[in-house]
């Protein structure tokens, strides 16, 4: 009786040593319901959540007569570079991301951010949910709407964390 060698049955002699150590990657997801925004951070079996609570944000940062969208990237990027750091401890968290406004900023009624990369000491964070849409109170005339199409606001932005 002959003996048939284990790889011939299994077939791992065409695996290389990446397939065979193929390390997880950590996991961004971000969820939203009804004006909160949950950064997920997952690593192996790991799960850190936190929310962003934007009812609460946007009234303090208009009796606070603060500008309104960097204040919110700024507390997007710090969230979700502490739920990553939970998991997955890090250094240096890297973020390409982007956001459309329908109008201009002032008059925008909808903000559309997507990311795009998202590294941890260079590695590649798997993003699920990579789009958040902030809408509002559309008070702009009929007019202004039909040419906002002109004013559209697109920017890319890139962080280092």
């Amino acid at each position: 009786m002959s003996e048939t060698p284990t790889s011939e049955i299994d077939g791992s002699e065409n695996l290389t040593s990446e397939d065979t150590t193929k390390t997880p990657k950590p996991i961004l997801k971000i969820k939203s319901n009804e004006g909160d925004i949950n950064i997920i951070g997952k690593f192996k079996g790991d799960v850190s959540i936190k929310p962003i609570n934007l009812k609460f944000i946007m009234a303090t940062l208009w009796w606070e007569k603060a500008p309104e969208l960097e204040t919110f990237f700024n507390i997007l990027e710090l969230t979700i570079k502490r739920a990553l750091q939970e998991v997955y401890p890090h250094h240096k968290l890297y973020m390409d991301y982007s956001y459309t406004a329908n109008d201009l900023l002032e008059s925008a009624s909808e903000i559309m951010v997507e990311i795009e990369k998202l590294q941890a000491d260079e590695v590649e964070v798997k993003v699920e949910g990579d789009s958040i849409i902030l809408t509002g109170k559309d008070d702009r005339g009929f007019l202004k709407k039909i040419t906002s199409f002109r004013r559209k606001v697109k920017e890319d932005i890139h962080k280092e964390i």
